[in-house]
This record gives C-alpha cells, structure tokens and sequence, in this order.
C-alpha cells in the first residue's frame, strides 16, 4: 500500500510560501511536490516569488525604476522587465538616454547573437538581451561549423 496521506496543520498551512517547498517538504517527512502542490491549492506564491499587484504596477514609470525596486524589495532588472511589458515608460526616458526600440531594432532581436545585435544597434549586449527576453524573443540558431 502506499503511504498515508499528510495531515496538514494550521502551523504547516502557515509556513508554506515562507520557505522554500524542498526545505519544508524534508521537515515533514514529505516530497517538496506534495508541498507545491498544497501550496498551489491554496493560491500561495513560492517563497521568494514577488507577486505583482495592482499597487505595485501602478508604481512602474512613476518613480525612477530603482526607487521602486527598493521600495518593492525586488531588483531593477525585475522593476524593468515589467515595465517593459506593460509598455509603460521609464520615469528618465529620453534624459536618460534610453533606448528608442523602433520596430526596426525590434525585428533585429533573436536574428543573430545578442552581442551582434547590440555592437549593430550601439547597446550593450545585456541591454539587447534583456529586450529581447521582455518580448520573449528565443535567441539566435548557433552556427553550425559547416556555415
């Protein structure tokens, strides 16, 4: 027979999401899926995931990205990427001297290697990367040895 079902506490329920499932799931004798899932169940986000609410995205544009990552407690690359994919922009813009992502240099992401892409567009290749990442744009084929 397999073995017998966990009896979940009210002590248990309130530790999940506070520590990560696989530390949580060894301290009850259990598998780290058992407490995933519990934890999914019960709508309860994995222990350092930031969950993004309707406060925390009417932040983005209004305040320099990295005042809202620290006011977030989250990293600007994350206050970034968000922004980015709400078309919101940045506080800075232009004054900045951020990046115009024409449609043009768009189309150029994922076409050749992000370190190609950004010495064609003048960025860095961590710039080029984290665009195309936002748009959820796969990388570029390697070469084979044949081409």
């Amino acid at each position: 027979m397999g073995k017998a079902a966990l009896q979940w506490t009210d002590d248990m329920l309130a530790q999940l999401g506070k520590e990560k499932d696989a530390v949580l799931a060894e301290r009850w004798g259990t598998s780290a899926k058992t407490v995933n899932l519990k934890r999914n169940a019960l709508g309860i986000a994995a222990f350092g995931h930031f969950q993004w609410t309707k406060e925390a995205v009417a932040m983005l544009g209004k305040e320099p990205d990295a005042e809202v990552a620290r006011q977030l407690g989250i990293s600007k690359a994350s206050v970034v990427a968000k922004r980015t994919e709400f078309g919101i922009a940045s506080l800075t813009g232009a004054a900045s001297g951020a990046f115009d992502w024409t449609d043009e240099a768009v189309a150029l992401l994922g076409t050749a290697s992000d370190a190609k892409v950004a010495e064609q567009l003048g960025l860095s290749r961590l710039t080029v990367y984290n665009a195309r990442m936002a748009r959820g744009i796969a990388a570029a084929k390697k070469a084979t040895a044949k081409e």
